[in-house]
């Protein structure tokens, strides 16, 4: 056995996207692992059966096979794949043989669907606005394409780009072109396209009624508002004419029909809290469903092992009377179930545990395939029975409510691994439980934290202690694997985090609490925290604390830097500096600091909770590592704080990660992400002060 190394990062597996056939007995998912040689990933799809008997690789070519959808009569998965000619639709035939391709089209294709007689599948194509879809030319070679869409890239990166939308750009993708998602029907058979829409906005979520009458799906015409999160519910025939709004109350997304197509079922959120809401299927009235419910929707855990991360939407009982969701709760991510029959019932866990789940696919009946995550496993696939018997009713809870820190099994117990990812791996690893605890902290509200005691703890010894902050802020630590977090414990640190107001999990009162309070009780809670684990904890020397966060944790290590001198060292990384630049900057800006500090963005406000105001209190040596293609927190947001710091003689060191975005922590080329770890154990170890009594 031995402790996790940096390099541990190209021996992961990373399953997701476990999807489940028609008759409930066969789950496809995929399978990402690291190439080493190209530096890049590579992403398979895989076959098992409900019961563990088999399971087999379905796709062997390509480096990206993605977002397995079945046919209705279960006999043929359609995908995505790289293949050939770019990112287009193949079709698996389970009878055997080999995938076929379906489309060519210039630009790719996504989200894609069956109808329900199983003649078409209807996706997501980028089209020039008010154009027609462009497909490659009949007897051009895949290789042709290639050179061909290479060359056409190379030539828009040269070109001068002209924009009159508020949100032009996107992280992990970069500045956008002139084209907007629309719908498309293919039919399987001759591979032949009709486009079904011609709007001149974005498209996202297309779901198929089961009558095959209507595509309902999102869209956001406000060019105002960032077009990726969320927006108003539209439906069009599937024969294509006049498009219909359906809702247009709160930013709607993740839309699913109900299996007698009567009824649309949605996540939306009030402000950052979201909420499950049903509408009929002709528009009216929406109706919460999640009223009586303390928690938010969706996977909102903060961790490093996601490699491809997809939100499922709400799935259906094949009766419609029940809906199923991702929700979020006190380090944990749960399957929850609402009834339709009476929305003023308490929802109800039907999978649950210390574990955060990321993704499920539901038969309707009985059957629940799942990709987890534990504190010990970064990524398991399992089937599952639900039961009524296992069923556990959540309550409304208050922040001045106690937090339960007992040890919470996973549930049901009627669970079958579907795969072996990381197994081998692991075999090998010594990983560290980390402990939870409940304090108390400002206006006497419950704050989760949890402590990783160091890999080669010893009783009656001091160790020097990491405290990690997440991103977000409306993420959450939880019950995990976190890379990161195991190699500072195994370097011979205690790590320290928590979840203080603003993370979600907790309800929608501690969500919103950290709205226009940034460096406020948030950072109270953080402290406290900190301290609540020294006072518990004997192993911890809180005479040596090093800091690091990244993202909105890299905006709270910067203030805490210009508001404290506590730390030995600290890390910021993908952080915050200066809101005011950061408004006109960030891939998000506007909607998101309007949202955060409560619509009031005036300059003066903005400048009160930047850390650059404050930054002549700096005394902490400080390393800022930065992604320099994030355009969710720009780079200049770390230039802007280096510069400052350097300039009046501060101990700061910037690290620029080349060819890499905000999701760096997750989805980064493998060998930056070890790089980037390498170089934060490396500062944190360099300032280390000796231990004293």
């Amino acid at each position: 056995m031995r402790t996790v190394t940096a390099q541990d990062i190209y021996n992961f597996q990373w399953p997701s996207k476990p999807t489940i056939s028609p008759n409930g007995q066969l789950v496809v998912y995929e399978r990402t692992i690291v190439r080493q040689k190209t530096d890049d990933y590579e992403t398979q799809l895989w076959l098992a059966d409900v019961h563990g008997h088999s399971r087999r690789v379905l796709t062997t070519v390509g480096t990206r096979n993605m977002s397995p959808v079945w046919s209705p009569d279960g006999r043929t998965i359609a995908f995505l794949s790289n293949r050939a000619f770019g990112t287009q639709l193949w079709l698996l035939s389970l009878d055997g043989g080999e995938a076929r391709q379906v489309t060519r089209f210039r630009h790719g294709v996504s989200s894609i669907v069956w109808a329900p007689d199983g003649r078409f599948v209807y996706g997501l194509v980028p089209v020039a606005e008010r154009e027609t879809i462009e497909v490659f030319e009949p007897g051009l070679t895949a290789k042709e394409a290639e050179e061909h869409a290479e060359k056409e890239s190379k030539q828009w990166r040269k070109r001068p780009k002209r924009y009159n939308r508020q949100y032009y750009k996107l992280d992990g993708a970069g500045l956008q072109r002139a084209l907007v998602r629309q719908i498309v029907a293919i039919d399987i058979e001759t591979g032949d396209i009709s486009q079904i829409t011609h709007g001149f906005y974005d498209i996202f979520e297309p779901t198929v009624s089961s009558d095959g009458q209507h595509i309902a799906f999102i869209a956001n015409q406000n060019e105002s508002e960032q077009q990726h999160f969320g927006g108003q519910i539209y439906r069009v025939p599937t024969s294509g004419g006049d498009v219909e709004l359906l809702y247009n109350g709160l930013k709607a997304s993740y839309l699913s029909y109900s299996p007698d197509a009567k009824q649309l079922a949605f996540v939306a959120s009030n402000i950052d809290h979201k909420e499950m809401f049903v509408i009929p299927a002709d528009g009216g009235e929406a109706r919460c469903l999640s009223k009586n419910f303390p928690d938010t929707l969706t996977d909102l855990a903060f961790t490093d092992m996601r490699s491809l991360k997809y939100t499922p939407h709400p799935q259906w009982s094949k009766d419609s009377q029940y809906v199923y969701a991702l929700s979020t709760r006190e380090g944990k991510n749960e399957i929850v179930r609402f009834s339709l029959a009476d929305s003023d019932s308490q929802a109800v866990t039907v999978i649950g545990g210390e574990r955060t789940i990321f993704h499920f696919s539901y038969d309707g009946i009985e059957t629940v395939a799942v990709a987890y995550s534990t504190v010990h496993h970064p990524g398991k696939v399992a089937a599952v029975k639900v039961s009524q018997e296992a069923m556990v009713e959540r309550k409304l809870r208050t922040p001045l409510e106690p937090l339960s820190t007992s040890s919470e099994a996973l549930f049901p117990e009627s669970e079958v691994r579907l795969d072996d990812c990381n197994d081998e791996l692991l075999s090998e690893l010594i990983t560290v439980e980390p402990e939870a605890f409940s304090y108390d902290s400002e206006d006497g509200w419950q704050i989760q934290g949890f402590v990783l005691k160091p890999a080669n703890y010893e009783a009656g010894k001091k160790y020097p202690v990491l405290l990690d902050i997440h991103g977000g802020p409306h993420s959450m630590f939880g019950f995990t694997y976190f890379h990161q977090m195991q190699l500072f414990a195994a370097n011979g640190y205690a790590v320290v985090y928590s979840n203080p107001r603003g993370s979600s999990g907790y309800g929608a009162e501690f969500t919103h609490a950290v709205h226009g309070d940034y460096g406020g009780k948030d950072m109270t809670d953080i402290l406290n925290g900190l301290a609540e684990a020294s006072r518990r904890y004997d192993f911890i020397d809180d005479k040596r604390v090093a800091v690091n966060g990244i993202s909105y944790g890299g905006f709270m290590v910067n203030w805490l830097v210009t508001h404290t001198d506590r730390f030995f060292a600290a890390v910021s990384e993908g952080c915050i500096s200066n809101w005011i630049s950061m408004y006109g900057t960030s891939d998000v800006g506007p909607d998101f600091l309007e949202m955060e500090f409560l619509g009031k963005t005036d300059v003066e406000t903005l400048w009160k909770f930047s850390p650059l105001a404050y930054v002549k209190n700096v005394k902490t040596p400080l390393l800022l590592l930065h992604a320099e293609d994030d355009l969710r927190c720009p780079v200049e947001q770390a230039e802007q704080f280096y510069t400052h710091i350097k300039r009046q003689g501060g101990e700061v060191e910037l690290l620029r990660i080349p060819h890499s975005s905000h999701g760096l922590l997750q989805i980064g080329i493998p060998s930056l992400r070890q790089a980037r770890l390498e170089a934060m154990v490396d500062f944190v170890n360099t300032h280390l002060p000796e231990h004293t009594d």
